[in-house]
């Protein structure tokens, strides 16, 4: 992905804005930037998407061994960045913290903890009295051809330097600056500001303006206001109001944390297994959060009781839940509008909206959750479509009692699809498993058949969990651990499904399903698969 467009990819949708200047409200504190900045009128927050990972396998004798890289333009870029606005017009406002230019790496991608390794040695670090290692900073942050910088004399009392740049791109605005150092503080990193305004037609008067109310208008918080203003909260529903949960390191946890650390509309909660970043209403938000901090860790232990790990690894899962649909939206690009909640894989996030009832949210996290789940449990290796959504349905429709426990109830509506004709839906079963992602989510062209698609897979899988154990005398109880033996031998999803079923007699198969729907669905409703 080239730079500018990974800088500036939610203003493209945004042009129709013509002629629209941006503006700017009175300054408010940023507490982690370490000063007062002039607000984009108008505007959100636009969190960046976590750094696309790349799943590499090492091998290790039995054991399935995941390693995650990243190309380190995005790691240094993260870890730059100190925030990104944008208004209603589509103007993007964005700030990054000049401190280490980008490592070289003779590698295409990189683990987290090579980037930082590498990215430590001091030949990294920027020399604030080197001006062309600021320029070329700037340049490599915006993803721009910058030419020869111009010194402005503004705002001096709090910078002691300022730069602006010519840029290729018409409608872009590139500053660096330098806060000015006062008494025995500490002194200032220097800092990037970006401002793309897609619908203005005249760049002098967008200059003029910026510096007026914007560069001018930069201050220094006094002692007794500096660590509060804008950023980010921590909601915790211990009755300590100490938050307790497993790998508070975790480098998803930390990149996380920093990716909103500057937005004052976003909160941040985490529980065993999870990080939770949210802009949801903070009253809202706190109940929301207080029962996926509840439900999910116990969500998950079915997942790995259900679906047993491939991998000794332990990841920290990532949710991310925006309060307003177009919001989620730009999110999650024009390919997705059409979801409420999705995985990511290669973000290794989950996002959703939370325009539902609370209960649809959490129908739609589980869903999503169980995606994720499998994703890291099995090392990335991606199950068949078969296995993976039937599962997502089937922990869609669980919920936790009052004990704490999970409960797998019946999905009334896909039952009905299934119990129309029985006979049928277990003749197409063979197709089922046949079938590729594309041909699972195509239906045959029809929303009805990707419909009967979901129902079948659920209906199966439910089957396999709820009604196979306690049948007598058939090798059918075995099939999804075989399943993921035979995944990992074979890390094709297909060949998976073939290897598993080269043994099974297909007609008793459908005939003991069929006769599940039919017959013995009072007694799966009382079976636990959890007692196993």
């Amino acid at each position: 992905m080239k730079p500018a467009v990974y800088i500036f990819s939610f203003c493209a949708a945004l042009i129709s804005f013509a002629n629209a200047y941006p503006g700017f409200d009175t300054t408010v504190n940023y507490p982690h930037i370490g000063l007062m900045l002039a607000p984009l009128s108008h505007s959100k927050p636009r969190p960046l998407p976590m750094p696309e990972a790349h799943t590499f396998i090492i091998e290790g004798g039995d054991a399935l061994i995941r390693e995650d890289r990243f190309e380190p333009y995005q790691l240094w870029y993260h870890d730059q960045c100190e925030g990104r606005w944008q208004d209603t017009a589509g103007n993007t406002l964005l700030i990054g913290r000049i401190t280490t230019a980008l490592p070289e790496f003779t590698e295409e991608f990189v683990t987290r903890e090579r980037y930082n390794q590498v990215g430590a040695d001091d030949q990294w670090h920027i020399d604030g009295r080197t001006a062309e290692q600021i320029h070329a900073w700037a340049a490599t942050f915006t993803g721009e051809t910058l030419f020869e910088p111009e010194a402005l004399n503004i705002n001096s009392f709090a910078l002691s330097s300022v730069y602006t740049y010519t840029c290729q791109s018409s409608n872009l605005l590139v500053y660096t600056f330098h806060p000015r150092r006062i008494g025995n503080a500490r002194n200032f990193d220097w800092f990037c500001v970006a401002l793309e305004a897609p619908g203005t037609a005249d760049i002098g008067k967008l200059q003029r303006n910026f510096e007026e109310n914007w560069i001018a208008e930069i201050a220094q918080p006094t002692t007794f206001n500096r660590d509060d203003g804008a950023q980010s909260r921590e909601i915790s529903t211990s009755r300590q109001g100490i938050p307790d949960f497993d790998q508070p390191h975790h480098p998803v946890r930390l990149a996380a944390r920093k990716g909103i650390a500057n937005y004052e509309q976003w909160w941040c909660a985490e529980t065993d297994g999870y990080t939770i970043l949210s802009d949801v209403n903070t009253n809202l938000g706190r109940s929301l959060v207080e029962t996926v901090q509840q439900n999910m860790p116990v969500f998950l232990a079915a997942c790995r009781k259900l679906l047993p790990p491939l991998t000794a690894e332990r990841d920290v899962a990532l949710i991310r839940i925006f309060q307003f649909k177009s919001d989620y939206d730009a999110y999650v690009g024009e390919k997705f509008r059409w979801s409420s909640g999705i995985w990511m894989p290669r973000r290794r996030e989950l996002a959703l909206t939370q325009e539902a009832h609370k209960e649809e949210i959490m129908s739609t996290l589980r869903h999503e959750a169980f995606h994720q789940y499998i994703s890291y449990a099995w090392g990335m290796l991606t199950p068949a479509p078969w296995l993976n959504e039937g599962h997502a349905c089937f922990f869609e429709n669980a919920h936790i009692d009052s004990k704490g426990g999970i409960i797998f109830e019946e999905d009334p509506a896909r039952c009905r699809l299934l119990l129309e004709n029985p006979e049928q839906a277990a003749a197409l079963i063979p197709n089922l498993l046949q079938m590729s992602y594309g041909d699972f989510y195509d239906g045959g062209g029809t929303r009805a058949g990707r419909a009967f698609n979901y129902a079948l897979a659920w209906g199966l899988v439910y089957y396999l969990q709820k009604g196979a154990p306690q049948e007598r005398n058939t090798p059918f109880r075995n099939i999804l651990d075989e399943y993921a033996a035979a995944l990992l031998l074979t890390r094709d999803y297909q060949q998976a499904t073939d290897l598993t079923f080269a043994e099974i007699d297909m007609q008793v198969f459908q005939s003991n399903f069929t006769e599940f729907w039919l017959k013995r669905r009072a007694s799966a409703m009382q079976y636990d698969p959890m007692d196993e």
